[in-house]
C-alpha cells in the first residue's frame, strides 16, 4: 500500500498560521530581528502594522558611515547630528514596550545636549534595559571638559529598573569612579562593564563574593590612580593607562587579560602574577622609548597562553627581540598578533639574528603595520623559523589606527615598499605554511 504524502503548507497558509498565534508571541518574535526589519514586518498584514511598535529587541542607533564622511569634511556634523537625532525621537516616540534588550547610541555628542541624552537614558532605564551602551567618541577633535557627564543624580539612589542591566558601555563619556560601584552594587546582574576615554574616574573597588561580573575594561581613563579587584566570575579583565596601582585579590576566574601604559608589566603584569599560568589569551599594549631600556622579567611558563598580542609603539630603530622570551614562556600558544605603529625618524641598522626556539603549537601569525625594516623583520624571521608547524602568517602593511577607515590606503608608496620586503619572507616560510599580504 502506497504511503500518503502530506502536501507541505503554502507561503501563505505559513503566513496564516503564524499571524494566528498569541500577540506576545509574535512581539516576542520580532525582538529576535533588527529594529529595521521589525518595521519591515509592518507591511504584512494590518496585525503586524499594530504589533512592531512593541518590539523590545536591540535599539542600535549607530552611522559609522556618515562618521567618517564627518571626519573626511564630506558632510557637516551640525546637519548630520539632527538628522540623527530626530530619527532617534522619532523610534522612541513610537515604541510602547514594557521592556527593551538593548539601547545604543553611537554618535558624536557632547554636554550640550545633555538634556536630550539624559531623556534618552531615562527611556532606556525606564524599559528595564539588559544593554546599554553610549559611545560618544569624537571625530578628532579633543572634547576635552566639553563632554557629556551621565547623569549621577538619577541613580544615587536605588533604581529598581536598572537591576535588569548586564551589560554597561560608556565611551569618552565623564563618569565617576563611585558611580560604576553603586551600578556594581545595585545591578545583581551586571556582568561586563566597559570604560573607556573618562577622566573622571581615580578610584576603583570592584569588590564582592555575590558579584556576577565577568567582563571588566577600564581604558585610558587619564585621571585614574588604582584598582581593586576582588570579582569570583571576572573571566575578562583590561587596563590600559598610565601609572596605576592595581591590586587582584581574587580573580580564580580570569582566562583573558588585555593591559597596557607606563610600564605595563612593572604596573599590572607583576600583580597579576598569580593567574599568568591559567591566562587563554594575553593582550599587552608596549611603547618602546629610545630613552629607556627594554627589560621583562623572567616569565613563568604561561602554561595555558593559546592567543598573544602585542599592540606596540616604537621607533624604527629599536627592536622587538626584548620581548621574545614572552613567547617562549608560551609552549602551547597557537595564535600571534602584533600591531605595530612606528615612530620616525627612519634610521638604518642591521638585522639581528635571534636564536630560533621550536614551537610545535603555533599556527596562526598576523602582523599588522609590517613596514619591512629591522624592528620587524627580525622578529618576523624568528617566527616562521620557531613556528615548526605554522599554517598561515597574514601581512597587512598599513597603519593600525587607519585599517578599517576610509584613509586605510594612503600611504600608498610607504605600502609598496613593505609590500616588496614582505614578499621577500616566502624562502622564510616552513613547508606547507601560507604568506597572505592584504
Amino acid at each position: 500500500m502506497e504511503k500518503s504524502v502530506l502536501p507541505l503548507p503554502s507561503d501563505k497558509d505559513l503566513k496564516d498560521l503564524i499571524c494566528q498565534l498569541p500577540d506576545d508571541i509574535l512581539v516576542h518574535m520580532l525582538s529576535f530581528l533588527t529594529l529595521e526589519e521589525a518595521v519591515r514586518s509592518s507591511v504584512l498584514s494590518h496585525k503586524w502594522k499594530h504589533l512592531w511598535p512593541f518590539f523590545s529587541g536591540s535599539l542600535n542607533f549607530d552611522d559609522p558611515d556618515t562618521m567618517w564622511d564627518i571626519a573626511d569634511k564630506k558632510k557637516k556634523m551640525e546637519f548630520e547630528r539632527n538628522k540623527f537625532i530626530k530619527r532617534v525621537n522619532r523610534i522612541l516616540k513610537l515604541l510602547r514596550g514594557s521592556n527593551l534588550d538593548e539601547f545604543r547610541i553611537c554618535f558624536e555628542f557632547n554636554k550640550d545636549f545633555k538634556d536630550l541624552i539624559d531623556g534618552w537614558v531615562d527611556f532606556a532605564i525606564s524599559k528595564g534595559v539588559k544593554r546599554l551602551e553610549l559611545d560618544f567618541s569624537p571625530t578628532w577633535a579633543y572634547l576635552g571638559p566639553k563632554r557629556y557627564t551621565f547623569p549621577h543624580d538619577r541613580f544615587s539612589v536605588g533604581v529598581s529598573c536598572i537591576k535588569s542591566l548586564t551589560s554597561l558601555t560608556l565611551l569618552y563619556i565623564h563618569v565617576t569612579g563611585e558611580l560604576l560601584e553603586h551600578f556594581l552594587s545595585n545591578c545583581p546582574l551586571l556582568e561586563r562593564l566597559y570604560v573607556s576615554d573618562s577622566e573622571d574616574i581615580v578610584n576603583l573597588k570592584i569588590w564582592g563574593s555575590t558579584l556576577r561580573l565577568k567582563y571588566l575594561h577600564i581604558i585610558h581613563c587619564s585621571q585614574f590612580k588604582s584598582i581593586e579587584v576582588f570579582a569570583p566570575n571576572l573571566e575578562s579583565f583590561g587596563l590600559v593607562g598610565g601609572i596605576i596601582e592595581t591590586h587582584v585579590n581574587y580573580a580564580p576566574r580570569l582566562l583573558d587579560v588585555h593591559i597596557g601604559g607606563c610600564e605595563p608589566v612593572k604596573y599590572a603584569i607583576c600583580p597579576l602574577s598569580n593567574y599568568l599560568p591559567q591566562l587563554q589569551s594575553l593582550v599587552l599594549n608596549i611603547y618602546i622609548s629610545p630613552y629607556v631600556k627594554l627589560e621583562l622579567p623572567k616569565f613563568q611558563t604561561l602554561t595555558n597562553l593559546r592567543h598573544l598580542k602585542w599592540k606596540v609603539i616604537a621607533s624604527d630603530a629599536e627592536s622587538l627581540i626584548g620581548l621574545i622570551p614572552m613567547i617562549e614562556a608560551a609552549p602551547l600558544l597557537q595564535k600571534f598578533n602584533l600591531e605595530l605603529s612606528w615612530c620616525k625618524p627612519l634610521k638604518k641598522r642591521e638585522l639581528r639574528k635571534v636564536k630560533k626556539h621550536p614551537n610545535k603549537h603555533l599556527k596562526d601569525v598576523e602582523i599588522v603595520g609590517f613596514v619591512g625594516r629591522p624592528i620587524d623583520i627580525e622578529l618576523t624571521i624568528y617566527l616562521l623559523e620557531s613556528a615548526i608547524k605554522l599554517e598561515k602568517i597574514v601581512i597587512i602593511p598599513r597603519n593600525p589606527a587607519l585599517v578599517g577607515t576610509p584613509w586605510e590606503f594612503d600611504e600608498i608608496e610607504k605600502n609598496e615598499r613593505a609590500i616588496k620586503a614582505a614578499k621577500q619572507l616566502k624562502k622564510n616560510l616552513p613547508l606547507g605554511a601560507e604568506l597572505l599580504i592584504l
